[in-house]
C-alpha cells in the first residue's frame, strides 16, 4: 500500500517525517559515539551464520552481517538498521490505521507520533532487537487484521510468516498468541477466530523450527538465559521496582500518549467495544509486564510491543477529539529528537556517554602491551569488555579468552571461548579485568608481574599482566 497525500496539509506531515528521517540520519552519521557491549556482541555473532546465539534469537546478527558485509564494518553502517527499521514501522502502522479505515491525516499522525516516541528516539541510534522486533509486531497486526477483513491462505501465511520473524527478532513475540486469546474473548466469531489462529501457529512452529531445533542441540541455552532475566530467584516482591517501572512507561512513548490510554478506562465498556483489536494487543502486555516488575524485575522495554496498540488508540481519541494536543506532543517529542541528536554528535562527558568514547585508543594500548610482552593469550571477565574488544582488535581474536570457572556458561563468551585456571598456569597472560573475584582467584594461582591503569579508566576495566 503506497501513501496517497491527498490534501495539502498531508503534505507537510510526510514532509515532517522526511525532517525527522534526515535528522537521525546526519546525528548517527556524525556521532563520535563508539559501539557499546551489546553492539559489539551482536557483530560478533554477525561474523559467522548460525540458527541462534546464547542470549538471543539470530535475526539481528544476520541483519547486522548483510549491512556490514554489503557496505563495510563502520559504526555508522552497524548502527543503521535500527534506524531505518524505525522508519519502516512507521510506514507499516500507516497501513494499519487505513485497515481500520481511518483517513490518511490521522494515519500520517500515527506515524509521526510513533517515529517522535522518546524511546525511538534513543533506540534509532542502538542496534538491538527492539526495532525488529516492533516492525514486525506492527507487520503481524497489520496482515493478521487484514485477515480478518477478508481471509485468505495467503493472508494467513503473511501472517505467520511476521510473527516468525517477530521470533527470530525476540521471544516477546510470543505475546501475539497470548493477546490472540484476549481477543477470542472479545469476539462473536470465536469459532473462525481460534481456528485462524491455531493455522497461524502451525505454520509459525515450522518456520521457527530451525531456530527451536538449534536451541535443543545447545542444552536450551537461550531459554535458560531467557529465563533468568527474570530473576525469580531474588527478592520477590519489590515496590520500588514496580514503581520505577511505572514512572519509565511513561517515558516509551510520551507522556501525552500514555496519559490518554489510562484516561478512557473512565470509559470500560464503551473503550472496549471501539478498540477491542487495541486493547487485546496492549493492555494483557502490560498488565504482564507490570506485574513481572512487582514480583521481581522488569526493564522498561520488555513492554515495547504493548505501545503500538496503546498508540494506535491514543492518536485515534486524540484526532477525534483533541487536535491541538497533537501539536503539543509533536513539540515534545521534537525537543526530546533534537535533544538526544545534540548529544549524540557532541556527547557530554558524562555517564553513559563517556563509557562509550576511548575503547578504539584503549585497544591500541592493548595490542601494543601484547605486542611488548608477547603474552600467550588475553583473558577476559567481562562478556561486554571482551566483545568490544573482539570488535576494535580483529587480529588478537584467537588470543582473546574468555575465563570460565564454572560449570554453566554464564554468557556466549564463555561458552564459545573459554579458558580456565589450568590451561593458563605457566602462561603469560594479560588480564582484562572489571571484577575483584576473578582476579583475587587468579592471584592465588599465577604471579602478578605488573598492574597497568589505561588512560580512559572510564571503560571500567583494568589491566594485569601474569606469569
Amino acid at each position: 500500500m503506497l501513501i496517497k497525500l491527498d490534501s495539502f496539509k498531508n503534505n507537510y506531515l510526510f514532509l515532517l517525517i522526511f525532517i525527522i528521517l534526515c535528522i537521525r540520519i546526519v546525528s548517527l552519521y556524525f556521532s563520535p559515539l563508539e559501539v557499546q557491549g551489546d553492539e559489539a556482541q551482536y557483530w560478533y555473532w554477525s561474523t559467522y551464520f548460525d540458527w541462534g546465539y546464547y542470549s538471543k534469537p539470530p535475526l539481528v546478527a544476520w541483519i547486522i552481517g548483510i549491512f556490514t558485509s554489503t557496505f563495510g564494518n563502520s559504526i555508522f553502517i552497524l548502527k543503521l538498521p535500527s534506524l531505518l527499521a524505525h522508519f519502516l514501522t512507521s510506514f507499516v502502522l500507516f497501513n494499519l490505521s487505513k485497515a481500520f479505515n481511518r483517513n490518511t491525516e490521522e494515519s500520517l499522525w500515527l506515524s509521526i507520533t510513533y517515529l517522535l516516541f522518546f524511546a525511538v528516539s534513543l533506540s534509532s541510534n542502538i542496534i538491538s532487537t527492539d526495532p525488529f522486533l516492533l516492525l514486525f509486531w506492527s507487520s503481524s497486526l497489520l496482515f493478521f487484521k487484514i485477515c480478518l477483513n477478508k481471509k485468505s491462505i495467503k493472508n494467513i501465511i503473511l501472517t505467520s510468516i511476521f510473527v516468525a520473524l517477530g521470533f527470530y527478532a525476540k521471544y516477546a513475540m510470543i505475546y501475539f498468541f497470548l493477546s490472540s486469546v484476549v481477543l477470542i474473548s472479545f469476539t462473536d466469531n470465536k469459532k473462525e477466530l481460534v481456528k485462524s489462529i491455531l493455522i497461524i501457529s502451525f505454520f509459525v512452529l515450522i518456520f521457527i523450527s530451525p531456530h527451536l531445533y538449534w536451541v535443543y542441540s545447545t542444552n536450551w541455552v537461550t531459554f535458560i538465559h531467557t529465563g533468568d532475566n527474570f530473576n525469580w530467584n531474588a527478592s520477590l516482591y519489590n515496590f520500588e521496582q514496580l514503581i520505577n517501572f511505572i514512572v519509565s512507561q511513561f517515558f516509551i512513548s510520551t507522556p501525552i500518549i500514555l496519559f490518554i490510554f489510562i484516561k478512557q478506562f473512565a470509559k470500560t465498556k464503551k473503550f472496549i467495544q471501539s478498540y477491542s483489536f487495541e486493547i487485546a494487543y496492549s493492555l494483557p502486555i502490560l498488565v504482564l509486564i507490570t506485574a513481572q516488575s512487582f514480583i521481581s524485575r522488569a526493564n522498561a522495554n520488555w513492554s515495547s510491543v504493548a505501545f503500538i496498540g496503546v498508540t494506535m488508540i491514543a492518536v485515534n481519541i486524540l484526532y477525534k477529539n483533541y487536535k491541538k494536543i497533537f501539536l503539543l506532543n509533536t513539540a515534545l517529542g521534537l525537543v526530546v529528537l533534537i535533544l538526544i541528536s545534540v548529544f549524540i554528535i557532541n556527547p557530554p562527558n558524562i555517564s553513559p556517554f563517556n563509557k562509550l568514547m576511548g575503547m578504539e585508543d584503549a585497544a591500541k594500548e592493548i595490542q601494543f602491551l601484547d605486542e611488548s610482552l608477547n603474552s600467550d593469550y588475553i583473558v577476559f571477565d567481562d562478556r561486554m569488555n571482551i566483545a568490544k574488544f573482539l570488535y576494535y582488535l580483529p587480529s588478537k581474536n584467537k588470543k582473546l579468552k574468555y575465563l570460565s570457572y564454572g560449570d554453566h556458561p554464564g554468557n556466549h563468551f564463555e561458552m564459545l571461548m573459554p579458558i580456565t585456571i589450568d590451561e593458563i598456569t605457566n602462561k603469560k597472560i594479560i588480564m582484562i579485568h572489571r571484577y575483584d573475584l576473578p582476579l583475587n582467584f587468579l592471584k592465588e594461582h599465577l604471579l602478578v608481574k605488573q598492574t597497568y591503569e589505561m588512560p580512559n579508566s572510564k571503560n571500567n576495566f583494568h589491566i594485569s599482566y601474569f606469569e
